[in-house]
């Protein structure tokens, strides 16, 4: 069968799933581009000062911290007047990447209805938005959700693009705060799984460690050249380590901003609201305990891992936020959903009109909390007079030109 004719027929058999999935990501890509240089009316110095270090090859070159996303966007400002707007669009690609890789392992480990469910929590949940849509490049620490999923991709399938993958995935992460030590636990725990790959996809291993090696000579320039830089990629205080008080209460920010009060930070969050509704704690309590129940499965010491280490760095205080936590926190709430429809459906194992009450039941909450976080980052949020405050920069009158 030809390429094109196995395109008609999947078309035609699965048209109802591809039509959902079509639905929910154009959905969910229009959400992260909609009014995205007017919703606030401005910027924020923290997106001042991104513009500022895209604002030339040799700012990137020299400190090259969150160079990919920095690089990104160097090379869109061309095309556009707004540096600062640039920003906030590479953001939102990486977000609607996010939203795509979150689907994808979700499925695989909890199921396709499971996994619509999730995604459509996740990728309207308000913390997502606020992150996806600020010209930050706070948005990269969601690349460990890429680089979970392509350890999963790589030790199920051996395949030499995973692995080629892989070796991107590293030399770009390597630039952000504290994905090191992800990249060498991940190292460490997979070390026979990797060996037998590599032995395997010889030119593979030497086409990508190639690659590897001419991607991090910035990384390994800007360390000789300013050696405290290390502690920033290790994601580690930059002056002096946090006393036993500070590292308590950091660690104690981590479960207090999601279940009891956000951050006092007016760029990114609304008032003193917890990240998380009721509903999604709900589904993340009741994900945990059913990970609890399961511990024999890998997924379960993977996931717990990162969590334990990314909670570690918070603790920290250094680059490290409690946005690389929130991908996997959604997922374990995904899990949650999951574990209600399968005790719904023990219940009711043959009758379709129950199991159909209970999936709209499930859809009918997830519907409300997107509803809820919808409101709060377009409506409720860019009309507080905190986030006027904050948001009161703009950008420079177009020159023309762009600083070499």
């Amino acid at each position: 069968m030809q390429p094109l004719s196995k395109l008609q027929d999947i078309a035609t058999r699965h048209w109802q799933r591809l039509t959902l999935y079509a639905v929910l990501f154009v959905a969910l890509g229009a959400l992260l581009f909609f009014r995205l240089p007017s919703l606030t009316g401005g910027y924020s110095g923290t997106e001042m000062a991104t513009s500022l270090l895209a604002n030339g090859w040799k700012n990137i070159f020299d400190a090259p911290v969150y160079a990919p996303f920095l690089v990104a966007v160097r090379m869109l400002a061309y095309g556009m007047d707004n540096t600062m707007l640039a920003a906030r669009v590479v953001a939102a690609d990486c977000g609607l990447a996010t939203v795509a890789l979150f689907y994808g392992l979700t499925k695989y480990w909890h199921g396709e209805r499971v996994a619509v469910f999730g995604t459509a929590l996740f990728g309207t949940s308000a913390w997502f938005l606020h992150i996806a849509r600020f010209g930050s490049p706070e948005i990269l620490l969601f690349g460990l959700l890429a680089l979970v999923a392509c350890y999963i991709w790589l030790r199920h399938t051996g395949s030499q693009w995973a692995l080629l993958t892989g070796f991107i995935l590293t030399a770009l992460l390597l630039y952000t705060p504290g994905m090191v030590w992800f990249i060498v636990l991940g190292a460490i725990v997979q070390w026979k799984t990797l060996d037998r790959v590599f032995r395997k996809n010889l030119w593979t291993v030497t086409a990508g460690g190639a690659v590897l090696l001419l991607a991090l000579v910035p990384f390994a320039l800007s360390i000789y050249h300013s050696p405290d830089l290390l502690k920033v990629y290790a994601g580690l205080p930059l002056v002096g380590w946090p006393g036993g008080t500070d590292t308590i209460r950091n660690l104690a920010s981590v479960p207090g901003h999601l279940f009891i009060h956000g951050p006092s930070d007016p760029q990114i969050w609304l008032a003193r609201l917890p990240i998380l509704d009721f509903f999604t704690m709900s589904m993340f309590f009741l994900g945990t305990y059913l990970y609890v129940r399961h511990a024999r499965l890998g997924r379960f010491w993977l996931l717990t891992s990162v969590c334990i280490l990314g909670v570690a760095l918070v603790g920290l205080g250094g680059g490290v936020t409690i946005t690389i936590l929130m991908p996997f926190i959604y997922m374990i709430a995904a899990s949650g959903m999951g574990f209600m429809l399968d005790r719904w459906t023990e219940v009711f194992p043959r009758n379709r009109i129950a199991q159909g009450v209970g999936y709209g039941m499930l859809g009918m909450a997830v519907a409300a909390v997107c509803m809820y976080s919808f409101r709060h980052y377009y409506v409720a949020w860019p009309a507080a007079k905190a986030t006027r405050a904050v948001y009161a920069l703009q950008p420079a009158p177009p020159s023309g030109t762009i600083k070499q």
